[in-house]
């Protein structure tokens, strides 16, 4: 995660990393310049023997009086302190930015990872470790880089610190020194335990996740027949294990805040006894270096929070990587336009040559598609028939370019489907499948989505033809009536008369149907096929369906596993 954030933050670190380093400096600069402060305040009895930095001081303005010297002090000191809080400003603000930019950067690329998948890729991934990653993993990613910037801030300080320390007191710099190694020694070995605690609460909430996946996708069939209570069961066990863990790392933390702060003590008082009794510190050295000691136990406990921080989070972003490589896609044919050969008439609005395709070709079953070869022509309306089971929605999937054959090619319109024909090819295209999804949100947000740019009459239009219109004139919110999650709040029938209208909006030259009308009445299916079939000849119709009143609208009948075309005879229409 240190390398990717590097990797990204490229010349911002290196600034971001010079404004920490001049922070450190001025901070340090102005604890040094209390020494003099307090040796003109309290007297020149307090500092015996002077210094170097009073030597200088005295120098600077020791012509003046008493009153004057002191006021040219303080208005240096308090110049450095301004100067100290414009860089400090300016550093919280860079390392914020890169935060939050670092955040998002990993969320954007891990969507595109996501949306340039394959559907093979998609459909066989964990979906409750997508969202995840997607949320929780990605919120500890922000928690981890937040927390690592601030250590570095803190170990910059650190450092000016025990530097401070030697200028002032060389045994109490190599005090300093051996207080800072110990307690990252200490910190050292918690290291394996934060990891292990991060591990385990990232596989409870993905634990957590699937459970309420699956429970939100079966909540009907789960309340009809009273298994709510295994999911709840489960949940609060998965939820149970995540606040023991939890505690666990907060049990850990404020033991190493405590040994820190002990340890902090300790060396601050032998520090302070040997500088009095064997030094002879003056009094104005001896506060500043009380200062000095006193910040780095939290300069310290800082440091060693955002290390354990940052370890603890490293599972979740190992997890976001392994979900990104499960979602790497596949090989992807040449992206030169190659033209369909004579034998799978080039000129046809879709053709397969040679296609072979199976889901697991590793399982030695028979392919779904084997050798398939076919060719549709231009604003043909061709039902794709067969029992269950032997490539039906393969064969759409292919004609989409959601799948690639594993041996062969499909051509549509004359050009192989790859590369950026592939995706002009699906910007051309409309897919309706027997369980459209749907969002939670307005029925106007949803055919937007579907055919962007569109009018409110043309999604009135597109309504009237699959029947719906009437159903929206009777609520008051017509086209801004909220559907359900996934269209809940309709039927399925009206889920299915609302994704065949986006379909209808897109204006597709290629239109695919997988049983997208098998929850309609036959009388309904009848007025929504005659609105969809006068869309030929622009556009070429693919239709898998079993019922005979759906498949008397169209020209053929591909009947599968034999790829066999059969005329059909059209009436009523």
């Amino acid at each position: 995660m240190i390398g990717a954030f590097l990797a990204f933050a490229r010349w911002r670190a290196a600034a971001a990393a010079a404004l920490i380093a001049l922070g450190s400096v001025f901070d340090g600069l102005g604890l040094l310049f209390l020494v003099p402060v307090l040796g003109l305040v309290m007297g020149p009895q307090s500092s015996p023997g002077g210094g170097r930095l009073a030597r200088l001081v005295e120098t600077l303005v020791g012509d003046y009086p008493p009153a004057w010297r002191l006021l040219i002090l303080l208005s240096v000191f308090a110049a450095l302190m301004l100067v100290r809080a414009c860089v400090l400003q300016l550093r919280d603000r860079a390392t914020e930015v890169l935060q939050l930019e670092f955040v998002e950067h990993v969320r954007l690329r891990f969507v595109r990872r996501l949306a340039s998948a394959g559907w093979p890729a998609v459909a066989g991934a964990n979906h409750a470790r997508v969202l995840q990653a997607l949320s929780v993993e990605i919120h500890q990613v922000g928690v981890a880089s937040g927390a690592g910037l601030l250590a570095a801030v803190a170990l910059a300080m650190l450092v000016g610190h025990c530097i401070l320390a030697l200028v002032l007191a060389p045994l109490a710099g190599l005090v300093a020194i051996v207080f800072a190694i110990g307690a990252g020694m200490i910190s050292r070995l918690y290291v394996n335990r934060s990891k292990a605690l991060g591990r385990t609460i990232i596989e409870a909430h993905v634990g957590m996740a699937e459970g309420a996946t699956a429970f939100m996708g079966g909540l009907k069939l789960a309340l009809a027949q009273s298994l709510e209570g295994r999911f709840v069961a489960g949940y609060a066990a998965a939820a149970a294990s995540s606040v023991r863990d939890r505690v666990q790392f907060q049990a850990l933390q404020s033991t190493l805040r405590s040994l820190t702060s002990g340890g902090a003590a300790l060396a601050g008082a032998l520090t302070l006894f040997v500088g009095v009794e064997v030094f002879h510190l003056s009094a104005p050295i001896l506060i500043t270096l009380l200062v000095v000691l006193s910040r780095m136990g939290a300069l310290a406990a800082t440091v060693q929070h955002g290390v354990q921080q940052i370890v603890h989070s490293l599972p979740g972003y190992t997890a976001i990587l392994t979900v990104e490589a499960e979602l790497a896609p596949g090989e992807r044919a040449s992206a030169a336009l190659i033209s369909a050969p004579s034998s799978s008439n080039g000129d046809a609005a879709l053709a397969f040559v040679g296609v072979d395709y199976s889901h697991d070709p590793a399982s030695g079953r028979r392919p779904e598609l084997l050798r398939a070869s076919l060719a549709i022509r231009t604003g043909a309306f061709v039902g794709v028939v067969g029992p269950s089971g032997v490539g039906k929605t393969t064969l759409l999937d292919l004609a989409a370019g959601l799948l690639s054959p594993q041996s062969g090619a499909v051509y549509a319109f004359g050009q192989r489907l790859c590369g950026e024909v592939l995706t002009r090819h699906r910007e051309r295209l409309a897919y309706v499948a027997q369980d459209p999804f749907l969002f939670n949100d307005t029925v106007r947000a949803n055919l937007a989505w579907s055919a962007p740019g569109r009018s409110d009459a043309d999604m009135m239009e597109a309504l009237e033809a699959v029947g719906v219109r009437r159903l929206l004139e009777r609520l008051a919110q017509g086209l801004d009536t909220r559907i359900g999650h996934r269209g809940a709040l309709l039927s399925a029938g009206e889920r299915q008369r609302l994704a065949l209208a986006g379909a209808l909006l897109r204006r597709p030259r290629l239109f695919l149907l997988d049983e997208a009308t098998n929850a309609i009445d036959v009388a309904g299916e009848e007025a929504i096929l005659r609105a969809i079939a006068a869309l030929r000849p622009q556009a070429t119709i693919l239709m898998v369906a079993h019922r005979a009143e759906s498949l008397r609208f169209c020209d053929e009948l591909l009947e599968l596993p034999d790829l066999v075309f059969s005329s059909t005879t059209r009436s009523n229409h």
